[in-house]
């Protein structure tokens, strides 16, 4: 169905093309449901378009891949509008970070901005992981900023900016001695408070998303505690999250609290890997769904949750 509107398409531009006929297109998600060599093609039919005086586009899409490729080739990014809907209003703003958000935005500007030092940490995760290893220690300390470990309620901003020094060959001061977490924790409240939200909202999403999956970890690891009797529990496995959700599922096996558990599982544990193949998901992802599950899962450690133990 999708070929047929497309050639449908091609047939009347052609004849007014023939016509000279002056003409708005109104084009909406053209090259969804086709691969990417199909896309490409599409992309360089619409910038054939652009390039005929009588001719003019408006081009709408949900896929931002498809967005950023239209920006890079033929779309002058003054051009490039995003929507954002609030409760009352749609409005319109300039798109940013198309080409490379980290360097334009995030790298930069992390001692000036309390939500991109948070929303930097997966990142400069994956850099180490990439040119070191996964036994790094700086590797180590930033896992324990991304999951609830015994090192985590010790970690301050200034050793984050220690570590960020020597990955970027930066100079921030290292002297703060607020706590990472507790940063986190404040900053994701603040953004649970606002009325509107505006922009891409990328950092916004990615500190979410990790203070959303810690704050389930804390509650995991001390409910834990609790079924197994073992007050000094830690969680030993790789795959941290995943363990303990199975873990806590076969000793409480109808606690309620297993369904927003495995919901913050399948929405958010993906956007905490922030590399190129995962950014499009978490722009996709609003943020009015992660504040719903940030308010979700604090909900949790202030209500009764066991409600059945295999013990």
């Amino acid at each position: 169905l999708q070929s047929l509107y497309l050639l449908n398409f091609i047939f009347e531009v052609e004849a007014r093309k023939l016509a000279t006929q002056e003409t708005l297109f109104i084009i909406d998600d053209v090259a969804d449901s086709f691969d990417y060599k199909n896309k490409h093609a599409i992309v360089q039919y619409l910038e054939d378009l652009s390039k005929i005086d009588y001719f003019y586009q408006i081009i709408l899409t949900h896929n931002f891949d498809f967005f950023r490729t239209l920006s890079n080739n033929f779309v002058h990014r003054d051009r490039c509008l995003m929507s954002n809907r609030n409760s009352s209003t749609i409005t319109l703003t300039k798109a940013e970070g198309i080409k490379n958000y980290f360097i334009g935005k995030w790298k930069n500007n992390i001692a000036n901005n309390d939500y991109i030092l948070c929303a930097t940490i997966p990142f400069t995760r994956n850099l180490i992981e990439y040119t070191k290893s996964e036994d790094d220690p700086d590797y180590l300390k930033l896992t324990s900023l991304l999951h609830w470990k015994n090192d985590t309620d010790q970690i301050t901003v200034g050793n984050y900016f220690d570590i960020y020094n020597r990955l970027f060959g930066t100079s921030y001061n290292t002297s703060n001695t607020q706590l990472v977490k507790d940063l986190l924790f404040t900053k994701a409240t603040e953004i649970c408070a606002r009325i509107t939200y505006n922009g891409l909202n990328l950092e916004d999403k990615v500190l979410l998303s990790i203070a959303i999956r810690m704050q389930a970890e804390i509650f995991l690891i001390n409910e834990l505690r609790t079924l197994k009797g073992e007050p000094n529990y830690w969680c030993q496995s790789m795959s941290q999250f995943g363990n303990l959700i199975k873990e806590y599922s076969t000793l409480a096996t109808t606690s309620p609290s297993i369904r927003i558990l495995e919901k913050i599982s399948i929405t958010v544990s993906s956007n905490i890997h922030l590399n190129s193949f995962m950014y499009e998901p978490i722009l996709d992802l609003t943020i009015e769904h992660l504040v719903n599950l940030y308010n979700e899962v604090c909900s949790l450690h202030s209500s009764t949750t066991i409600a059945n133990t295999n013990a």
